[in-house]
């Protein structure tokens, strides 16, 4: 095993919200989500031809720094914990938190039909 606390090689300068606060297999351990502190989760998809290597499937922010006007408090983007839930069909679904809020993820691919763009040379 090879593992790093950080989204970057050795050589690069580690921000704070690169580093990784919570790491979770789905059920069948095809993918593997991290989050960081800077309210990002990456998925992970594992490669059919590498023995147990993964490769990036997905990037999106999950959380932006809010602030809670009640208690006066700042609440971080840092994710605390992803769960995925089980797959029903093709989509993928996960939940992330931060100190206040759940969110709901649906992760799909889609397939896009170019229509009236010419792909082909014209030489």
């Amino acid at each position: 095993w090879n593992n790093s606390q950080v989204k970057s090689t050795v050589e690069q300068d580690v921000s704070d919200a690169d580093i990784i606060s919570t790491v979770q297999f789905n059920h069948d351990g095809e993918f593997l989500a991290t989050g960081d502190k800077g309210g990002r989760v990456v998925i992970f998809q594992k490669d059919l031809g590498a023995k147990g290597e993964y490769s990036v499937y997905s990037t999106f922010q999950s959380h932006e720094p809010q602030f809670d006007y009640l208690k006066s408090i700042e609440i971080e983007e840092k994710i605390n914990e992803i769960q995925w839930l089980k797959r029903q069909n093709n989509n993928l679904f996960l939940l992330s938190t931060n100190d206040k809020v759940i969110k709901l993820w649906k992760v799909s691919e889609r397939r896009y039909k170019l229509d009236g763009f010419n792909l082909y040379d014209e030489y």
